[in-house]
């Protein structure tokens, strides 16, 4: 599409953009990188001449980030705040578009096209697939690193908060990407403090997640065989018709855990700055049990 109107914005200028639309952190990645997405989540695959991916995230409030089930968490953690970020996508691309470029907003959560049951019996293994990677993008733009708990981990907020991302057709300067697959030192450091807690038992400590034991949530709670049988009824459409029933919560539930992301100390509201006078300091926020 490009017809060179708005050849000359900067990568400044998108991120100034994405931060007036509501953005907290804004990174850009090239589209080199994405060896490890997998086939149809590329950029290249939704955008043919895509140079760029425009990475964004929103943090949800700490006091809504709650490992506990709660109707904040839901609304402002999870199904709204998500509701946020896809109209956050939705404007920057069209303000792209505007300046000359094919801008391709991604879904913030949710947009499952399949999932695939690799394993039944007594031990299942299931994979979800979703549309694009956000947080591959995510650390290719070097916003985070994937921490043990599998969800991205930023300086600033740690893991409270969720992605977005637009893939351009505009030339814009790559922020340094960040190392993915490799656990962080910080997680080393911390001890692993998220896969004790973890109701499902979902989290090997290796960065990656059991999709099935984290879907069920108290597995030694559940029949793995009427698990199963459930998943090939409720997950069993086409491609486009799972994706939106999914994306609409008509065929499954919000996740109501968040034990993961708030269990993560990689995060800075855990901090009570002062005001009054500028400086630093103040006590640390407590971790709900």
């Amino acid at each position: 599409m490009d017809n060179g109107k708005g050849a000359g914005i900067t990568s400044g200028d998108v991120k100034a953009q994405a931060r007036e639309f509501g953005a907290d952190l804004v990174n850009i990645s090239s589209c080199e990188g994405y060896e490890k997405a997998l086939p149809g989540c590329k950029p290249h695959d939704l955008v043919k001449d895509a140079r760029s991916v425009v990475v964004f995230a929103r943090r949800m409030p700490f006091g809504n980030a709650t490992p506990r089930p709660s109707v904040g968490y839901l609304e402002f953690g999870y199904y709204g705040h998500e509701a946020w970020i896809n109209k956050l996508s939705y404007r920057l691309a069209l303000w792209l578009e505007d300046e000359g470029h094919m801008a391709l907003p991604t879904p913030a959560g949710r947009d499952i096209p399949s999932l695939r049951i690799l394993r039944e019996g007594a031990e299942p293994e299931v994979f979800m697939q979703g549309s694009f990677d956000l947080r591959l993008a995510a650390v290719n733009a070097g916003m985070g690193e994937i921490g043990v708990n599998n969800n991205l981990i930023t300086a600033e907020y740690g893991s409270r908060l969720r992605l977005g991302a637009v893939v351009t057709t505009a030339a814009l300067e790559a922020d340094p990407p960040q190392k993915y697959g490799v656990v962080p030192d910080f997680c080393v450091e911390c001890g692993y403090k998220c896969i004790k807690p973890c109701p499902a038992g979902a989290l090997p400590g290796d960065g990656a997640v059991d999709h099935y034991k984290c879907m069920v949530m108290y597995p030694q709670k559940v029949s793995s065989e009427k698990a199963v049988d459930v998943f090939k009824t409720r997950y069993g459409y086409p491609e486009l018709q799972l994706a939106g029933r999914m994306m609409a919560f008509t065929e499954n539930a919000p996740h109501i855990c968040a034990t993961c992301i708030t269990l993560c100390p990689m995060d800075e509201a855990r901090r009570v700055k002062e005001k009054a006078n500028g400086g630093g300091g103040g006590q640390p926020l407590p971790v709900v049990p």
